[in-house]
């Protein structure tokens, strides 16, 4: 991976959540636009991006369950 990228998701981590999920939406739609990536897999990631976006809110809305 280049520093490029790795400096890019550095400031992808330091991003509140709901940036960071504005952001990854956007990656999803923009690669969603090229025929490099199969649309399965693009399902497969958006999905396991909401996964973890529905198990955050879980955590915050019971911080006991952690």
């Amino acid at each position: 991976m280049s520093k490029a990228a790795q400096d890019l998701l550095s400031a992808f981590d330091a991003l509140p959540p709901v940036d960071q999920h504005e952001v990854a939406v956007m990656i999803l739609r923009r690669t969603a636009a090229t025929e490099d990536i199969p649309e399965a897999a693009l399902h497969e990631l958006a999905d396991e991006l909401f996964r973890a976006y529905d198990a955050e809110e879980a955590a915050r809305a019971n911080p006991s369950a952690r």
